[in-house]
């Protein structure tokens, strides 16, 4: 397995394995443990702008201008060799097993076109390769599972073997455009979040910072609970709220970690508003 040492290395992620364009591999917190990464979008666009992305050259410092585009069955064949090379096992990875596959990368995954057929092909390879208990994740801002091929995605996914992890970072309009920093109404994303929850149950994730010195006001907080409230109130089902921070260098600035005890102290509003619903901390 090329270049194994920079996939333990803190900071940026490798955005490559063994060469490729679309697979790479990382050891990810909240998979717990390795994960193999799907990337969608290496040319590095996306429709949101969050100050605490980790694709520091998103912004067009960097970007792969020229690239032809995605070719299905080239991410079908780089799963495939990464799966195959992890069952063979190397003295690196022999005991730590893969927790899950994940769409995620440079870019917005739900809006890419052809998502659904190329969803299809790649739950083959996973059985074909022996890896048939490995579930996909689908990490997703929320904006484009409105369209017909990601709600039909959503039942492949349960059908399958996968869940959809819809981030929410925000309870409030202003907040929600200081943080994201897009066109995309708040009002889509809370209505997506909240049909795909009635459709099969999710996992929310919600990003926490600490800015210019400053914590996530308690009202911001009681907001973003009430909004998870309302997914709860509309039938929703979320198997769990993922309450998390910063732990890579970010594209923005003066944004730094929360601690345990703040990350806690956020996930403890949430459970006394919506018990219902898990919350888990990743400092």
């Amino acid at each position: 397995m090329a270049d194994e040492k920079k996939l333990l290395l803190p900071g940026l992620r490798p955005r490559r394995h063994g060469g490729g364009r679309y697979v790479y591999l990382v050891r990810a917190r909240r998979s717990g443990g390795l994960s193999l990464g799907i990337n969608l979008d290496p040319q590095k666009t996306c429709n949101f702008d969050c100050v605490y992305c980790e694709v520091l050259d998103r912004r067009g410092l960097a970007r792969e201008a020229g690239r032809p585009p995605l070719v299905a069955a080239d991410v079908a064949g780089e799963l495939k060799a990464a799966l195959l090379d992890l069952g063979r096992g190397t003295p690196l990875y022999a005991a730590d097993p893969l927790r899950d596959v994940c769409y995620a990368g440079d870019g917005e995954p739900s809006t890419f076109t052809g998502f659904l057929p190329l969803a299809r092909t790649l739950f083959d390879v996973r059985d074909a390769a022996g890896f048939s208990d490995t579930p996909f994740v689908l990490i997703t801002n929320g904006s484009g599972l409105d369209r017909a091929e990601m709600k039909a995605a959503h039942d492949l996914f349960a059908a399958r073997g996968g869940r959809f992890w819809i981030k929410l970072d925000a309870g409030t309009e202003a907040a929600y455009q200081a943080v994201c920093r897009t066109s995309v109404p708040f009002a889509r994303i809370l209505a997506n979040l909240a049909d795909a929850a009635r459709r099969h149950p999710v996992v929310v994730q919600s990003m926490f910072f600490r800015r210019d010195g400053a914590v996530p006001a308690p009202e911001e907080v009681a907001a973003w609970a009430r909004r998870l409230r309302d997914v709860r109130d509309a039938g929703g089902a979320v198997a769990e709220v993922q309450v998390y921070t910063v732990a890579r260098e970010t594209m923005e600035p003066g944004l730094l970690p929360l601690t345990p005890a703040e990350l806690s102290g956020i996930a403890a509003r949430l459970r006394r508003d919506v018990p219902e619903f898990p919350a888990a901390i990743y400092p």
